[in-house]
Formats: structure tokens, C-alpha cells, sequence
């Protein structure tokens, strides 16, 4: 018998995003694509090199902003001994945009070079692997992609991250999450603003303690510290009670973390944050600095139960359409639901209207009902607006908002 023969199989893991591309596949109504969607955050200032960019190699972009949080240290007054810290947020751009998974690495390399995102500071990139249903599958332009690709980068994309995406209802409380991140050393958090789907409606009388907007702090960290570190922000953010908000975790597949958590003040000819992407550039992962041991484990957050099998899906439609989307999702029965901004920039001039997009965690064994009732109300046999995107969530805690 040959060793091959003995060699023990490799088990396949669950993915509900594979068993709805298979669904849909046997139905033959709706053609779902595998795509990559790249998130790019950068600094304003860079974001006309991004765009530069993306047009030339004609994806379309979807355009939000937010704010990115920092730790400011500076001296005590009077000559005290010590240091100060508090929060600084500076604002920032979020482009997501799809490509074909084949040219996802070059994109997303290429992109890191232009905006020299491996400087701590400058931003984060990241990208997902994911299905998407739309009127046409996303397009890049491969000879313009070729013209600005390199042999040799200053960097290396780092694997083995996780995306943690937390919705809070209490106004202020994305600061709080922000702060427990910035002293785990986890990333620079993220924060931006959306709408809660109309759930709190069937709250009864407590609704009207429940905000309908919603801040969410989205976070870029090592796999290995993710659902320990869901587990701790469920605890401190009180994500237990009915109405404080979710919090989900999708996967990454290649990205760049923004190590510069702290400004201020420099002591040394290297920052901190500049030896450790110093040595993730080395390592090509994070794994090294994993943060949370066996007692936060076995501590009474590490009881905290965890569904698995979760997934994602997001919509990208017209602004007049999110009272349809929203009624859909009630009649769903899809509680952990939230509706953002954003303006799509095409590689043509021109003013284009704001359009929503919506993020929904939902249970793997609902996935299915989901897309296929989101597909009913689309218009993705018509025109090309409308997108459904639906991506495995390995872990979420999802109370009603």
C-alpha cells in the first residue's frame, strides 16, 4: 500500500456561504459569483491615489467614512513625572469594492504600495473571500493591474486575521470598545455610524430606551485572540442584555493590520508599533503576539456561549429601497441587522446618488431562506444596483436591538 493511501483526510470545514452557492446553483435562477471583497481605510489625504487607482483598473467603489481611534500620550504638566493619555479619533475613508478572486493578492499588494499602508499610520487593508449575486460579475481591468505590479514590495500580506464587527446602541459606548482594544494592543479600531433595523419596534415598551442609531466599532486583529476577545467585549460591552447591540467575526484572508495605536511623543529612534509591523513584515502572520492565555479561557467569559456557523450578508441598493429591504428582513426574522451609507465612485466622472448597505448576522440553517428572500425583492435580473454579498461568520453573539 502506498504512504499515500494512509494519509489521514482533511476535514472539511462547514461553510454555510459554500451550501447557499450550492443551492442556488441547482436552482439555476440566480448565477452566485466568488468574489473577493477588498476593504481599504486610509487617511483622507490618500484617498485620491486610491481612487486614482481603482478607476484605472475599473471596479466600482462603495465610499464610507469614519474615524479611526488612537491613544495620545503626553508629558504630565509642570515638569511631573509620568504620562497622560487620552482618545484621539481622526477621520478617515472606507473603500470596499469586489474582484475576481484570482486577482485579489495583486489588487490588494498593489494597493498597499501606492498608499504605502505598511507605514503604522497611514491605514489598513484587508480582503474576504466571499459569494456575491449581482446582474454581472465584478470586472477588473488586468492589463491596466499589470502596468503596476512590482517584483519586489517593501511588505509582506499577513494571513491568520479575523474581522470583528461590533454594534453598539448606547451613544459613547464605541470609545469604551475602542479603549479595551487600544490596551489589549489588539489594532487601531475603527468607528462608524448606521441605523438599526426597525426590530425595536416589536420590543414593547422598552423601545424607547433603544436608539435607532447605532455606533459600530470594526476591528482587524489576530485570528488566534478573536473569539476570546468577542468573549471579553461581550462582558464589557454588556452585549448580553436585550438591546445594547451584536457583535459578529468574519474571516480575512490576506491583510495589513495598522499597528500604530499610540502617538505622541517618541522616546526612541523606533516607536513600538514600528517593531512590532517591523516583526509581523518578518513573521508574515501575527500569531506571535497572541495576547490571551488559558485563565481568560477558563474565566467566567470564556463560558460565554458563542453560536458558530453564522453568516453575513450584505446588501448594496438604492437609499429609497431600505424600507423593503427592512420589511423583508422583519419577515425573515433576522434580528442583528444594520444599514450604513455609502457612495458608489465608478471610473467614470460624475455625480452619483448615496446608497445603503446593509449587514445582516443571521444562523447558518436561515441563510438560505435569507438569500432567497432578498433575491425575490431585488433587482439583480433587471440592473446592475442591487448586490448580495453572503460571507461565513465562524462566531457571533446576536441579542434583538
Amino acid at each position: 500500500m502506498d504512504s499515500e493511501d494512509i494519509k489521514p483526510k482533511k476535514e472539511k470545514v462547514f461553510s454555510p456561504s459554500r451550501t447557499v452557492w450550492r443551492t442556488q446553483m441547482n436552482k439555476g435562477v440566480y448565477t452566485p459569483h466568488r468574489v473577493s471583497r477588498i476593504t481599504c481605510i486610509v487617511n483622507p489625504l490618500l484617498a485620491d491615489k486610491v481612487i486614482d487607482f481603482l478607476r484605472k483598473i475599473e471596479v466600482m467603489i462603495y465610499d464610507e467614512t469614519g474615524r479611526v481611534v488612537r491613544e495620545h500620550i503626553t508629558s504630565r504638566p509642570f515638569g511631573l513625572a509620568g504620562e497622560v493619555s487620552k482618545l484621539e479619533s481622526t477621520a478617515v475613508r472606507i473603500f470596499r469594492f469586489t474582484v475576481p478572486r484570482e486577482n485579489s493578492v495583486s489588487v490588494t499588494s498593489v494597493l498597499t504600495d501606492i498608499a504605502e499602508l505598511y507605514i503604522p499610520g497611514r491605514g489598513s487593508i484587508f480582503s474576504q473571500e466571499l459569494m456575491e449575486f449581482s446582474n454581472e460579475p465584478p470586472k477588473c481591468n488586468t492589463s491596466a493591474l499589470d502596468g503596476f505590479l512590482s517584483d519586489t514590495y517593501n511588505f509582506e500580506l499577513q494571513n491568520k486575521l479575523s474581522y470583528v464587527i461590533c454594534v453598539l446602541s448606547d451613544p459613547g459606548s464605541g470609545d469604551e470598545i475602542a479603549k479595551i482594544a487600544l490596551d489589549l494592543g489588539i489594532c487601531v479600531p475603527l468607528i462608524t455610524f448606521g441605523t438599526g433595523n426597525d426590530i425595536r419596534d416589536q420590543l414593547g415598551l422598552i423601545r424607547i430606551t433603544i436608539p435607532a442609531e447605532k455606533e459600530i466599532v470594526h476591528l482587524l486583529m489576530p485570528a488566534q485572540d478573536s473569539e476570546s476577545i468577542i468573549k471579553l467585549l461581550v462582558e464589557h460591552g454588556r452585549l448580553d442584555k436585550p438591546g445594547k447591540g451584536f457583535i459578529y467575526q468574519t474571516p480575512v484572508s490576506v491583510g495589513l493590520i495598522d499597528t500604530r495605536m499610540k502617538i505622541g511623543k517618541q522616546k526612541y529612534a523606533a516607536s513600538m508599533e514600528q517593531i512590532i509591523a517591523a516583526i509581523d513584515q518578518l513573521k508574515s502572520d501575527t500569531t506571535w503576539r497572541k495576547r490571551l492565555d488559558a485563565d481568560l479561557e477558563n474565566s467566567k467569559i470564556g463560558k460565554s456561549m458563542l453560536p458558530h456557523d453564522n453568516c453575513e450578508v450584505s446588501i448594496v441598493s438604492e437609499e429609497d429601497r431600505i424600507d423593503v429591504l427592512r420589511e423583508t428582513c422583519l419577515e425573515i426574522g433576522a434580528s442583528g441587522a444594520i444599514t450604513s451609507k455609502v457612495v458608489p465612485i465608478t471610473n467614470k466622472e460624475g455625480v452619483v446618488k448615496t446608497m445603503i448597505r446593509s449587514a445582516i448576522s443571521v444562523p447558518a440553517h436561515m441563510t438560505d431562506n435569507v438569500v432567497d428572500k432578498l433575491l425575490d425583492v431585488s433587482t439583480i435580473k433587471k440592473e446592475d444596483i442591487d448586490r448580495i454579498q453572503v460571507l461565513d461568520s465562524p462566531a457571533a453573539y446576536v441579542r434583538s436591538l
